[in-house]
């Protein structure tokens, strides 16, 4: 028992102590545990970037939305200025007198 109780105590002495790193075995692995690392690191930076993107769509959404609302308002304001009982408030307002009909044709005498 006490040979198995040295051995694991061993072995985590020389994992603590950074002997498995310079086996064989795992220096041979170095290459793919960089590749790894990279891959991950590409990952991060690409979510990272997915997620700004995705905060920047939401918010020019809004805007659209916003534009969209505003033009439909605008819209209806326009209408409502060039109907004829609007244009025969407006020209009584001003006092032009030629509210009230259909167009007058203006008649020029030659003196």
């Amino acid at each position: 028992m006490s040979e198995k109780s040295n051995n694991k105590k061993g072995r985590l002495a020389k994992i603590l102590g950074g002997d498995v790193l310079e086996s064989q075995a795992v220096l041979k692995q170095i290459p793919l545990m960089l590749v790894i690392v990279g891959m991950c690191l590409i990952t991060v930076g690409v979510r990272y970037r997915v997620e700004s993107l995705n905060k920047e769509k939401n918010k020019l959404a809004k805007n659209v939305s916003y534009m969209r609302e505003r033009r439909v308002q605008m819209q209806k304001r326009y209408q409502e200025s060039i109907r004829i009982s609007r244009i025969d408030q407006e020209l009584d307002t001003l006092k032009v007198g030629l509210g009230g009909g259909p167009p007058f044709e203006i008649k020029v005498t030659d003196n």
